[in-house]
C-alpha cells in the first residue's frame, strides 16, 4: 500500500481530503487496496466523519469502492465512460451554452477535425460486433425514411451514429469527446421545439446515411466526403428555416 501524505491541519476539510485521495486514486491500479477507514483516518491525519464524507464525493464518482466487514475497506476504482459524460454533461448544463448563443458553424468548428479523424479511424475497424450493429444501422435508415422521424428523434439517431463511430475508433478518448459534443450538446439542444421544414429533415436524413453506408463499406475517401457534405448542411441549418424556439415545458 502506498504512503499517502498527511493533510496539514489547517485544510483537512472534506474537499482536501477527496481531492488528497483523488489524486493518489488515479496515479495507482484500479482495485487497490488504500486501507481502512480507521488506518486512512490516522495516516491522513483527520476524523473519521471528514473521511466518511470525502469517501462519500469519491464513491460518487465512481473513484472508490468502499466494502465493509472482515477483509473490507477502500479499493481504488476507474469511472464508466459514462460517469465522465455526466460530469461533462452538468458542467455544460451550468454554463448554459444555448443562452451564450452557440451557434451551428462554431459547433462544427469543434467536432469537424475530430469526426474527420474517427471516420479515419472506423473504416478500419474490423470488430465484428460493431461492424454488424453498424450495417444494422444502415439497413434501418434505408426502411425508415427521414419523415418517420420527430426532430428530437431526428438528433438522437444521429447522435447514435457518432457513438457508434467512436466506438469503432478504438480510440477512448475520440469516443468520450464525439460523445460529449453530440450527445450532450447537441441532443440537449431538443428541449427546445423546431419549425421543420421537410427538405431540410429529407437532407439530414441522407447526409447521415451516406456517411454510415461509406464507412460500412470501408470507404474512407467517401466516408470524408460524405462528412465533409453533411458539415456544410449543418452549418447552414440556421440560414435554411430551422428557427429555434423555447418550448414552454423546457427545463433548461
Amino acid at each position: 500500500m502506498a504512503k499517502i501524505i498527511p493533510v496539514a491541519q489547517s485544510t483537512s476539510t472534506a474537499d482536501r481530503v477527496a481531492n488528497l485521495l483523488r489524486e493518489h486514486i488515479v496515479a495507482v491500479p484500479a482495485g487497490e487496496y488504500l486501507g481502512s477507514e480507521g488506518e486512512l483516518a490516522k495516516e491522513i491525519g483527520v476524523s473519521l466523519p471528514t473521511l466518511r464524507q470525502s469517501a462519500r464525493m469519491l464513491e460518487h464518482e465512481q473513484l472508490l469502492t468502499i466494502k465493509p466487514g472482515k477483509g473490507g475497506g477502500y479499493f481504488t476504482r476507474r469511472p464508466s465512460i459514462d460517469t465522465a459524460i455526466r460530469a461533462a454533461s452538468q458542467f455544460l448544463s451550468s454554463l448554459d451554452l444555448r443562452d451564450k448563443n452557440i451557434k451551428n458553424f462554431r459547433f462544427m468548428d469543434c467536432a469537424d477535425p475530430l469526426v474527420t479523424a474517427i471516420i479515419g479511424q472506423a473504416v478500419e475497424c474490423n470488430d465484428d460486433q460493431l461492424c454488424t450493429e453498424l450495417s444494422d444501422f444502415v439497413q434501418e435508415q434505408r426502411q425508415l425514411p427521414q419523415a418517420h422521424y420527430a426532430t428530437e428523434e431526428s438528433f438522437k439517431v444521429s447522435a447514435t451514429l457518432m457513438t457508434l463511430l467512436g466506438r469503432m475508433s478504438g480510440n477512448t478518448l475520440m469516443e468520450l469527446f464525439i460523445r460529449i459534443l453530440w450527445n450532450e450538446v447537441s441532443v440537449s439542444s431538443t428541449n427546445a421545439t423546431y419549425e421543420e421544414t421537410r427538405d431540410i429533415m429529407e437532407t439530414n436524413h441522407t447526409t447521415r446515411l451516406r456517411v454510415a453506408e461509406a464507412v460500412l463499406d470501408k470507404d474512407r475517401e467517401r466516408a470524408i466526403a460524405a462528412w465533409n457534405t453533411r458539415s456544410e448542411f449543418l452549418r447552414s441549418w440556421p440560414q435554411r428555416g430551422f428557427h429555434l424556439h423555447r418550448s414552454a415545458n423546457s427545463s433548461r
